[in-house]
């Protein structure tokens, strides 16, 4: 398996940040003319003809939602990647960004599980986005409870 120096793996991780930001704004870009084509598009349900001029908005307003969301989620990643490199982990501001990404996850899986009135597959995404703000909201916990350990031992010595 292929293995990097810990300095790297986050220089890495901050390069797919910031291409991550970029596929987001390009995302902004091309989300009309995407919303579009979605609704356009069959499934093995109906044709999503029933869609009004209402629904379209609604389904544009929610998918921009997703994309902000992701970029407040992918800058708090870069602000904490750079908190990493200086090597910041064990703060309670470190946990804090942990905390408000764990928060993204969540509010990405409430907004997909909105756009399931009209994409089905959209409740796949949701669950997935629940999960992932679960997953992230564990880490904080560990974080949380490594620094008060930390504390702890500082407080010994």
């Amino acid at each position: 398996m292929l293995k990097i120096s810990r300095h790297r793996s986050v220089t890495l991780s901050l390069i797919l940040t910031v291409l991550f930001m970029l596929a987001l704004i390009g995302g902004a870009v091309i989300m009309p003319r995407l919303a579009d084509t979605l609704i356009a598009t069959q499934d093995h349900i109906d044709f999503r003809d029933h869609i009004t001029a209402a629904g379209r908005i609604f389904v544009l307003a929610v998918a921009y939602g997703i994309l902000a969301m992701g970029a407040v989620a992918d800058t708090l990643l870069f602000c904490l990647l750079l908190r990493v490199r200086k090597g910041l982990v064990f703060t309670d501001r470190s946990v804090a960004l942990i905390r408000a990404v764990s928060w993204c996850g969540i509010l990405l899986g409430l907004l997909f599980a909105l756009l399931g009135v009209y994409f089905q597959l959209s409740f796949a995404v949701a669950f997935a986005g629940f999960f992932l703000g679960l997953c992230v909201r564990v880490v904080k916990n560990v974080i949380e409870e490594a620094i008060a350990i930390k504390q702890e031992n500082d407080l010994t010595v």
